[in-house]
């Protein structure tokens, strides 16, 4: 089989040309699929053989392409529960082609990113389950956090020693067709005439004063502690008895 992995990280427009993609009917159906909520499998009742063919599965169209979107968190907790790394699986198995995804503004990037993880709405077409706040703390953590995902792809992908075309955000937004033509060429089908996309941006005038308030606010916040996760283990009593006994391992690496 064809197919193609999106690696990025959240609020990089990856999920907008996935819809591009998707709406095709021929180039796969590009989603978070690593993801527990979307893949809703039982991994401990299935073999990471069968649980990677369920994945491939739900990612495909009729035609056998199938394309999908990783983000760092998520190729961990695979690692995590299945002791497998799903992408070198993966290229072990079918033509994968291997496509990095980056935004080269990452404080637009980390304010939308805060935007969605305080409301809830990871798209436009999402409402709102809360008001947004400005808060610098955890618009400079999503900053680290972003600039974090994007050295381990790089490093990943130069460790891993394997081709791979690399696309930013900025270069995209006015034209996704050199984005949209690549993964065609390489599945073998025609580019859509005609790219659609139910996807609104979400950037509005609240952007716009956020990064205007962070900016000041760099001048005299505690940006190391914004850097510290370390207090984001869940507070359940397992952990604390692992505590107590010296034997609590580290969370696994990109947990937010």
């Amino acid at each position: 089989m064809h197919g193609y992995l999106i690696l990025s990280e959240a609020r990089s427009g990856s999920s907008w040309l996935s819809t591009l993609l998707g709406h095709s009917g021929e180039m796969g159906l590009p989603a978070e699929w690593l993801a527990p909520k979307a893949h809703r499998l039982d991994v401990n009742a299935l073999s990471f053989d069968a649980f990677f063919g369920e994945i491939i599965r739900k990612c495909s169209t009729a035609n056998g392409a199938f394309g999908m979107k990783i983000f760092p968190n998520q190729l961990f907790v695979t690692q995590e529960r299945c002791g497998r790394d799903f992408i070198r699986h993966c290229l072990s198995e079918h033509e994968t082609a291997l496509v990095f995804l980056r935004r080269r503004d990452t404080l637009r990037q980390a304010i939308s990113f805060a935007r969605a993880r305080q409301t809830r709405a990871f798209a436009a077409h999402h409402g709102a389950k809360a008001e947004p706040r400005y808060d610098f703390e955890q618009i400079a953590r999503c900053f680290f956090y972003i600039r974090e995902s994007y050295n381990f792809w790089q490093s990943y992908l130069e460790l891993l020693g394997v081709p791979f075309t690399e696309f930013a955000y900025e270069d995209l937004a006015g034209d996704a067709h050199p984005f949209i033509a690549h993964v065609a060429e390489h599945l073998g089908v025609c580019a859509p005439a005609r790219a659609e996309t139910t996807m609104a941006v979400q950037r509005d005038g609240l952007t716009e004063e956020w990064i205007a308030r962070f900016n000041e606010d760099c001048r005299s916040g505690n940006m190391l502690r914004a850097y510290d996760r370390r207090e984001h283990i869940a507070g359940k009593m397992r952990n604390f008895a692992k505590l107590a006994s010296g034997k609590l391992e580290p969370r696994y690496p990109f947990a937010f």
